[in-house]
C-alpha cells in the first residue's frame, strides 16, 4: 500500500515537472530565449506606449522584443531603446533601415516596426544605431489644422474689407463713367445731326450727276464733251512719252547723283521722317481705340449698375433682418448692433447693451495726440504704444458684443465740441481696426462732447468700452 502511494506520488511530481519544462520551453520560445539573436538600438523624442517586453517586427514579421529603455538625461536628449532580433531576420536590417513606432490594429498595444534596408547599405552591426522615425501624433496634426484655421479665418477677414474698399471704388468709377457719358451726349447728337446732314447733300449730288447737271453730270451725259475729253487724253498721252524721254534722262543724272555723298544724307533723313511717321500713327491709332468701341463700356456699365444693385439689395434685406419681430431679439443676443447709425440719444438709453457686461478704459488727449505741422491732432508713438496695450487687456474679453469709441471735447461752441470729440474717436477707431484686424462693422463711434454724465474724470480725450457676455 505504501508502495502505491509513493509510486502516484512521483508520478505526479513527474508529470508536473514535466509541465513546468514544456511550459517554460514554449515561454522561452515565445520569446526567442533559445533564439541566437542580435541587439541594436533607435532614439525617439517621444516612444508613445512602447514598454519593456514590447514586440519588434521586420518588414511584418515577429522578429524579436525591447529589452530595455533608457530616459534622457536633460530635456533636448531622446529616449534610446534597445531591442533583440533574432539572427534570421539579419540580412533585412541594414544600416539605412528605418524604425517607427506603430499601433497593433486601432486600440492594440504599441510595437516597433523596422522597414528592410536596401542591398545597397551593410547589415546592421551588433549594437549599432538604427535611424528612428518620430511617431505620428494626432493631437500635433489637431493642434496644426486649429493655427491654419485661424490664419484662413483672418486672411478671409482681410479680403473681405478689401474687397468692401474695391466695390466702393467701382461704384465711384461707374459715377464718373455715368457723368462722362452725360457730358459727351450733346457733342455725340451734334455729331450724328452733322453726318445726317452730309448724307442728304451727297445723296443730292449724285442725283444731280445722274441727271446731267454740272461739269461731272455734263461729262456723263454730253457726247461732245465725251469728245473733247478724249483728245485731250490723247494729247495728254503723247506729252507722257515725251516725259517718259525725260525721265530717262533724269536717271542718267540721278546715277551721278548717287555717286556722290548727297544720296546717303538723303536716305537718313527719310529713314528718320519714316520713324517720326510711324510714331504719329501709333499715337493717332491709341487716341482712336481710347475713344471708340462704346459696346464694350456699356456692357461694363450695366455689369457694375448690376452688381451695385445686388449688393444693395442684400444689404437692404440684412438690416431688414435685424429689425424683424422674429429675429430682431436673436441680433441683439449676437450683439448685431447698427453701430453706422447709432446716435447719442440711444447710447444715452440705459437699455443699450443691458444684456452685457461693460469693460471701460479712459484715455486723455495728451497721452494719445500730438499736434501735426498744420495743426491738427494725429496719433502720437506714445498713444499707439498705449492702444496696444489697451487692446491686449480688451481682446482677453469675448468678442461677442461691440466695441464703442466714445470721443470727448470741452473747448468752443457745442458744435465744435461734437465735431472734435468726433474727430478724436475716428482716429483711434481707424488705427486699432487696422493694427488688430477687427471687424469695422462691430467698433462704433459716439461724440459726447463734454458730457459729465460719461466723462467725470476728464473733460479731453476718448474712452474705450468693450461690450462683452
Amino acid at each position: 500500500m505504501d508502495s502505491t502511494k509513493k509510486l502516484m506520488v512521483g508520478i505526479f511530481v513527474g508529470g508536473c515537472l514535466l509541465l513546468f519544462g514544456v511550459g517554460l520551453f514554449l515561454i522561452g520560445n515565445s520569446n526567442q530565449l533559445f533564439t541566437k539573436s542580435f541587439q541594436v538600438y533607435a532614439e525617439f523624442k517621444k516612444i508613445t506606449g512602447i514598454q519593456n517586453g514590447g514586440k519588434v517586427r521586420v518588414a511584418g514579421m515577429d522578429a524579436g522584443t525591447v529589452v530595455r529603455i533608457e530616459v534622457p538625461t536633460h530635456p533636448e536628449g531622446k529616449f534610446r531603446i534597445y531591442f533583440k532580433i533574432i539572427e534570421k531576420l539579419h540580412p533585412l536590417v541594414r544600416q539605412d533601415s528605418e524604425v517607427t513606432i506603430q499601433t497593433d490594429g486601432l486600440l492594440g498595444n504599441k510595437y516597433l516596426q523596422i522597414d528592410a534596408g536596401t542591398s545597397f547599405s551593410a547589415p546592421a552591426r551588433e549594437n549599432a544605431m538604427i535611424h528612428g522615425k518620430e511617431p505620428f501624433d494626432w493631437g500635433d496634426l489637431m493642434d496644426q489644422i486649429s493655427v491654419t484655421v485661424k490664419e484662413v479665418n483672418g486672411i478671409l477677414l482681410h479680403v473681405k474689407d478689401q474687397l468692401s474698399a474695391t466695390l466702393v471704388q467701382v461704384e465711384s468709377a461707374v459715377k464718373s463713367a455715368n457723368l462722362l457719358m452725360i457730358d459727351a451726349r450733346p457733342h455725340v447728337n451734334s455729331i450724328l445731326a452733322s453726318a445726317k446732314d452730309i448724307s442728304a447733300d451727297l445723296h443730292e449730288i449724285i442725283d444731280g450727276v445722274q441727271e446731267g447737271r454740272g461739269t461731272v453730270g455734263a461729262l456723263f451725259k454730253d457726247e461732245k464733251l465725251y469728245a473733247s475729253v478724249k483728245r485731250s487724253v490723247d494729247q495728254t498721252e503723247v506729252a507722257v512719252n515725251h516725259l517718259r524721254d525725260a525721265t530717262a534722262s533724269a536717271k542718267k543724272v540721278v546715277a551721278k547723283v548717287e555717286d556722290s555723298e548727297i544720296v546717303p544724307e538723303v536716305q537718313r533723313t527719310v529713314k528718320n521722317l519714316q520713324q517720326i511717321t510711324r510714331q504719329v500713327k501709333d499715337a493717332v491709332e491709341k487716341f482712336e481705340a481710347a475713344g471708340g468701341d462704346g459696346g464694350a463700356s456699356e456692357n461694363l456699365q450695366r455689369t457694375l449698375a448690376g452688381a451695385r444693385e445686388a449688393m444693395s439689395d442684400l444689404s437692404d434685406n440684412t438690416e431688414a433682418l435685424k429689425h424683424n419681430f422674429f429675429f430682431k431679439g436673436f441680433f441683439r443676443r449676437r450683439g448685431f448692433f447698427d453701430l453706422g447709425a447709432l446716435n447719442v440719444t440711444e447710447y444715452r438709453n440705459p437699455r443699450f447693451g443691458k444684456d452685457f457686461k461693460q469693460y471701460r478704459l479712459w484715455f486723455a488727449t495728451e497721452d494719445l495726440f500730438r499736434k501735426d505741422a498744420g495743426g491738427a491732432e494725429v496719433l502720437s508713438a506714445q498713444g499707439k504704444a498705449k492702444l496696444d496695450e489697451a487692446m491686449t487687456q480688451v481682446l482677453a474679453f469675448p468678442r461677442n458684443g461691440p466695441l464703442i469709441l466714445e470721443g470727448f471735447a470741452s473747448d468752443g461752441t457745442v458744435s465744435q465740441q461734437y465735431l472734435a470729440g468726433r474727430r478724436r474717436a475716428v482716429r483711434v477707431q481707424a488705427y486699432i481696426v487696422d493694427q488688430f484686424r477687427l471687424r469695422p462693422a462691430y467698433v462704433g463711434v459716439i461724440s459726447l462732447g463734454s458730457d459729465a454724465a460719461f466723462n467725470k474724470t476728464a473733460k479731453d480725450g476718448v474712452g474705450l468700452v468693450s461690450f462683452y457676455k
